[in-house]
């Protein structure tokens, strides 16, 4: 006799997981908070068991729900590129925002992205991250990489992104260094902050403007000093400070970088981005390198 697994149910199990409880879980996939722990309830039955060791704030599963969790997740990923393939007339529309300062991956994110689900069609928008990750709370868009660490339900870390100072060198004379930043909202912003607010030096701030091309020209004008990633191709033209150029100016240390996820993107759109970031990016992230990512099998194009 077979026992066939409920998708349905199992999206559900996978749901919870990532958005990290029940009733998010009813909110996501637009169910009943008793529907969602009913579908449990019928896995349960169908492992002889419990799926979950606790339920209380801090999820957890049992062994055997373990390996269900595993199986879901690569049964659901099946599901939805054989539905998408088999019922898409058309391209199927995906929103994606990327931060600025990662503007230099861009293309090869893409491209990765799309071999990997050839049957969709993104729609780019680019913007400081905090405007992204909100927008992809609200549903208007599907994926951001964004500089900022994981805060929301289901949003992944892609690594830490090393970071140095540009800017022609002050005068040694100067009291206080001049400083360029973009506007708020901003993660980097408020991270060179931290960073300076933690020293002694006295510095002002020389300019301030809403996007990174003003930014970097008017740190290439001489008007201040700014932080930005070490290894993009993008900042080769701006003067990169020494470490011994300004012994006053901290090092600043990485700043996060992560993969924000809207509640409704599927696990295929889910693990194609993922591996596309970490591919992508490697050389732009200060840990140690990171192994090269496991391209999904079940996302590869044929």
């Amino acid at each position: 006799m077979h026992r066939n697994l409920d998708v349905g149910q199992l999206r559900t199990l996978v749901t919870i997981m990532r958005t990290g409880g029940f009733r998010r879980a009813a909110q996501a996939l637009s169910l009943t908070q008793p529907a969602v722990s009913q579908h449990i309830r019928r896995l349960e039955s169908l492992l002889g068991g419990p799926v979950f060791a606790s339920t209380g704030r801090r999820l957890e599963l049992t062994s055997r729900g373990r390996e269900l969790y595993h199986y879901a997740c690569r049964l659901i990923a099946l599901n939805d590129e054989a539905t998408a393939r088999i019922t898409a007339e058309r391209p199927i529309g995906v929103g994606i925002g990327v931060s600025p300062f990662l503007e230099e991956a861009l293309p090869e994110f893409l491209a990765v992205l799309m071999n990997l689900m050839p049957w969709t069609r993104p729609t780019v928008h680019t913007g400081l991250s905090e405007p992204l990750a909100a927008r992809v709370t609200a549903g208007e868009l599907d994926i951001a990489l964004v500089l900022r660490p994981p805060h929301e339900p289901g949003s992944r870390s892609v690594g830490s992104l090393s970071l140095a100072w540009y800017g022609s060198t002050p005068s040694p004379a100067s009291r206080s260094v001049p400083i360029a930043l973009c506007g708020e909202p901003c993660s980097l912003r408020r991270h060179v902050l931290a960073v300076l607010t933690a020293q002694d030096q006295p510095w002002h701030l020389a300019y301030e403007g809403p996007d990174l091309p003003g930014l970097r020209a008017a740190v290439a004008a001489g008007l201040g000093l700014t932080c930005l990633p070490a290894h993009s191709p993008d900042t080769r033209a701006l003067p990169r400070l020494l470490p011994e150029a300004l012994p006053p100016l901290p090092t600043p240390g990485p700043l996060p970088v992560s993969l924000t996820l809207a509640p409704t993107a599927g696990a295929p759109l889910a693990e194609a981005a993922f591996f596309a970031a970490r591919h992508v990016l490697r050389p732009y992230l200060s840990t140690e390198p990171a192994p090269a990512p496991v391209c999904p099998p079940l996302l590869a194009a044929p």
